[in-house]
């Protein structure tokens, strides 16, 4: 008959090892245990030692086989699916809106420079607040990397002293952009997806958890509008002037633009967890973010005539609350 061997468990007094056991060998022996010298029958072991000796040996083989109680991140999910609100308060800083027009021989007799900065222009950027979802995976107990997204939410942009060129004839054309009709003189909403590298303090088996994140993010614009108000003012008293000094009279038109970029994000935060799978998650972030505001008249042949740009700093503050899911 052929012989079989395996690694077993051997119950002592002292603790648990193991032995190279022959299948082979009579059923009797496999019934006794080592104590001393002689064999003793296993009844005699008392109850106490042959419990602490189960344990040691339970213990022995879990740490043989390398399985471990908590051998996920989370301890029950890598995965977290978020949804909540988050509001944004910009601290902006603006640069004085800076004109080029084009070239012309009335503005040259004029004295009407073709190019001029307005001080005392300024641009200010709404607050605003959106719903935010978001998802993260866990490939630590302690570093998880988190995509950002949601809905755009949608900024005003207001205006604040007068557009006008330098030189002698300058108030022949000019708009007050702190105008009440005039404002808000824009609106636009902002898509900015964002990734964040996070490290997340405490144990994993904590239910409260503060975390640090670094990211960064892109941001673009969609659905720019301009005041009806604004537009026609705009019309009204720099595209007509501009228009017929350009030898292009008739109506004209405006649009407008908002150029986005690269931002950094810096984050704040925690995650408590109210049961196996659901969180509350608390954040503030401090996002980088400057962006290039564009407002452009053409006469009626399509033909630029001016163009007004105001850069803005605006470093919004992000405060979130979110529901989570891990799986």
């Amino acid at each position: 008959m052929a012989s079989e061997f395996s690694l077993s468990p051997v119950l002592t007094e002292r603790g648990c090892t193991f032995k190279l056991n022959n299948q082979c060998r009579r059923r009797s022996q496999a019934k006794h245990v080592t104590r001393g010298g002689g064999p003793t029958e296993w009844c005699e072991m008392s109850e106490y030692k042959r419990s602490r000796s189960l344990a040691v040996c339970l213990c022995t083989v879990i740490t043989l086989t390398g399985v471990s109680p908590t051998s996920t991140a989370w301890g029950d999910g890598n995965n977290q699916l978020l949804i909540g609100g988050a509001y944004f308060s910009p601290r902006e800083r603006s640069d004085p809106t800076y004109t080029e027009l084009q070239d012309s021989a009335l503005g040259a007799v004029l004295g009407i420079d073709p190019t001029f900065t307005s001080p005392g222009t300024k641009a200010h950027v709404s607050e605003s607040q959106t719903i935010l979802l978001a998802y993260a995976r866990a490939f630590t107990d302690h570093f998880t990397v988190k995509l950002e997204g949601g809905i755009p939410p949608k900024f005003e942009l207001k205006g604040e002293g007068v557009v006008q060129p330098t030189g002698p004839s300058g108030n022949v054309i000019q708009v007050d952009l702190g105008a009440p009709e005039n404002n808000p003189l824009a609106s636009a909403r902002l898509w900015a997806p964002t990734v964040l590298f996070q490290y997340v303090f405490r144990d994993p088996s904590r239910a409260f958890r503060p975390s640090v994140a670094l990211g960064t993010t892109y941001t673009f614009y969609t659905d720019e509008e301009l005041d009806p108000d604004f537009r026609d003012a705009l019309n009204q008293q720099f595209g007509r002037t501009l228009a017929l000094a350009t030898g292009n009279p008739g109506e004209t038109s405006v649009s407008a633009e908002a150029e986005g970029g690269f931002g950094y994000i810096a984050n704040v935060g925690f995650d408590w967890r109210f049961s196996e799978r659901w969180s509350v998650i608390g954040s503030v972030s401090f996002l980088r973010l400057a962006e290039t505001s564009t407002i452009a008249i053409h006469a009626a042949n399509g033909e630029r005539l001016a163009t007004s740009k105001v850069h803005i700093d605006v470093d919004p503050v992000i405060s979130a609350l979110l529901l989570g899911y891990r799986f």
